[in-house]
């Protein structure tokens, strides 16, 4: 794993493809007053050869995100993240946000001591472990109801949702509670992942993204392969170097988006 952020010398060079695109995408945009748009990349996987492999991808390029991880693994199975990963993760300017304990229960037909169990658990042993109190939480399988909301609301600050609004977050249409996510799609190109950053940074909304499996040829959809995960990088830190959009933690991303309660 790399220590701390690479510099800009360090970093994985973009593709003249990538760049060319890039380039192509800003020559139609209209300069605009207001800030950017966000762009958040979130990963759903806490095994240890994602974060080995896959992970740094993110680190070299210096682009910040959102781990969201079950806590029952990190605390006992071989093959997952350590505390120490998870310690080692806010260098590189990630967080960690909770994802329940066991990710093994439908939250909205959990008992109501199950479900305290996987909202507060995770909580209790993430600040224990890091010293950071979680704000961020993911319902596993994207899975929640009304019940689960009211509860989450008392222990964390946001909730992320599995999919929907093709992760779309207006400023002034986001319930923190109910942030849209979605997965970056298998079957897209790399340019039109590019152009739909590129739009989020021109109108001014929130886009999130998940990562859950990169592998060399896809066999499912939450599944990607390295060439597209490479690709939608090197667009990504292009974009936010050409200050088309700005990357952000959920965390981070938390204070700039207003509140606007459904």
């Amino acid at each position: 794993m790399t220590g701390g952020i690479a510099g800009k010398q360090g970093r994985r060079p973009v593709g003249s493809g990538v760049a060319a695109l890039v380039l192509a995408l800003m020559a139609g945009t209209a300069t605009a007053e207001t800030e950017p748009g966000i762009v958040t990349f979130t990963v759903d996987n806490v095994t240890k050869e994602f974060f080995v492999h896959t992970m740094p991808a993110f680190f070299e390029r210096d682009i910040p995100g959102t781990l969201f991880g079950q806590t029952q693994p990190i605390m006992e199975a071989s093959g997952d993240l350590s505390w120490d990963d998870v310690r080692s993760l806010s260098a590189d300017g990630w967080e960690f946000g909770a994802h329940g304990y066991t990710h093994a229960y439908p939250l909205s037909q959990a008992s109501d001591e199950v479900l305290e169990m996987e909202l507060g658990v995770p909580a209790a042993q993430a600040y224990l472990e890091t010293g950071e109190f979680p704000v961020t939480f993911a319902s596993p399988n994207g899975d929640y109801d009304d019940r689960v909301l009211d509860r989450v609301r008392y222990y964390y600050r946001a909730h992320f949702r599995g999919w929907g609004n093709e992760g779309i977050n207006r400023f002034d249409q986001t319930d923190h509670y109910q942030i849209y996510r979605e997965q970056v799609a298998n079957t897209k190109s790399v340019a039109d992942i590019c152009a739909e950053m590129e739009r989020a940074g021109r109108e001014g909304y929130w886009l999130v993204y998940i990562w859950h499996r990169v592998v060399d040829v896809p066999t499912y959809e939450y599944e990607n392969s390295v060439e597209q995960f490479n690709g939608v990088l090197d667009c990504a830190d292009s974009l936010r170097d050409a200050g088309v959009i700005r990357l952000m933690t959920a965390r981070d991303a938390l204070k700039v988006v207003p509140d606007t309660p459904r």
